[in-house]
């Protein structure tokens, strides 16, 4: 395991109870009564509806360090840590500190502030692959903005994905890849069409030949191939090096773009991200979660020749109301501070270990 990177994603849906079970919890069922009344399937976001593990959706009440807090008061070790940002724990002291002194100066300007670039500079100075970046409101956007840049700076317009790999919810990223080395994207969701959906190519996660494939046939058309550097969403897949080299062998030879969606993976398999730890040099990365320390936040960068190209600079448009929203970026400053400090992975590691040795 990597830094708790793993393990515990393999149990969608309820891994952070601890282990699988039909919940009693009367307080959620009541909440889950009402909830599905008003809002799809009584949740905001199709993983939190537990059907994947046949129970209903324990609704929690507040949540401190290692420990969520039920509705009905039951506590229950949390594994996942919302799903990643929350790698110091829930309610860190530090940096609910930094969330209420920026609070106290106003929660949203729609204008630039210091913090913006002093985020800028640290995800520069911990991915130098990210030499200039803009921060957006989610991991989506990031990935949707990367995309386009990518589009704009080669005039291509095909992405290549990876079967089971999940970054976003933009319309051309929602395709399955049924069977073969390599298909033309089929729609995954209802409301996304087959026209759309088809400039995205998928090829297998870790399948080198598949890649080469796709590369000799529709090369001249590819903008882009996106991955993650740790499959995270079809269960915990370490990458091939072979596949690693493959990738950026496979984008510089035919000019494309490689976008490295460290999304889950940034500032949390290490303090430069998976890049650092497989030694990949990516011409993009995506970055979320934790650089908000479980505030809502993104951010994509790359190269100066590439994200010259966004508006003001360039012709690819991008923009966002709370793009560096300031209580974001001060509990993502704080956080990404804190994982600064001596042995904290080496820690993690560790605890990662213990963690694995037990499913």
């Amino acid at each position: 395991m990597v830094n708790g990177f793993g393990g515990a994603t393999g149990l969608t849906g309820t891994c952070w109870i601890g282990r699988l079970r039909r919940m009693s919890d009367s307080v959620s069922q009541e909440l889950f009564a009402r909830a599905s009344k008003v809002i799809p399937g009584g949740v905001n976001s199709p993983v939190r509806a537990f059907r994947a593990v046949g129970a209903e959706p324990v609704f929690i009440q507040q949540a401190h360090g290692p420990t969520l807090v039920g509705a009905d008061g039951t506590e229950y070790i949390d594994y996942v840590g919302s799903w990643g940002p929350m790698i110091l724990g829930h309610a860190q002291p530090d940096v609910v500190a930094v969330i209420q002194r920026a609070a106290e100066k106003g929660t949203s300007y729609g204008a630039p502030t210091e913090a913006e670039v002093t985020m800028a500079e640290r995800i520069r100075d911990a991915v130098p692959s990210m030499q200039m970046s803009r921060l957006v409101s989610s991991g989506t956007e990031a990935t949707m903005g990367a995309l386009r840049v990518a589009r704009g700076y080669t005039g291509r317009d095909l992405i290549v994905k990876c079967i089971g790999g999940y970054h976003g919810g933009a319309d051309y990223l929602l395709v399955k890849g049924g069977s073969g080395l390599a298909t033309l994207g089929q729609p995954d969701s209802a409301g996304v069409p087959a026209a759309i959906a088809a400039t995205t190519l998928v090829v297998p996660y870790n399948d080198a030949y598949a890649l080469e494939k796709i590369f000799s046939e529709r090369g001249n058309d590819i903008a882009a191939v996106i991955f993650e550097p740790v499959a995270g969403n079809m269960g915990c897949i370490p990458p091939d090096p072979v596949w690693l080299a493959a990738l950026r062998t496979q984008t510089q030879n035919h000019g494309a773009l490689l976008v490295c969606d460290e999304v889950m993976t940034g500032f949390r398999v290490a303090w430069g991200g998976a890049q650092d730890l497989y030694d990949i040099r990516p011409d993009l990365t995506c970055l979320g979660k934790i650089i908000g320390g479980g505030l809502p936040v993104g951010a994509y960068g790359g190269r100066l020749e590439i994200m010259e190209k966004i508006a003001p600079l360039g012709p690819v448009y991008q923009a966002g109301t709370l793009s560096g929203n300031p209580l974001a970026v001060a509990a993502g400053l704080e956080t990404i501070e804190q994982l600064l400090r001596p042995g904290v992975y080496e820690d993690l590691e560790r605890k990662g270990d213990q963690v694995q040795a037990l499913l």
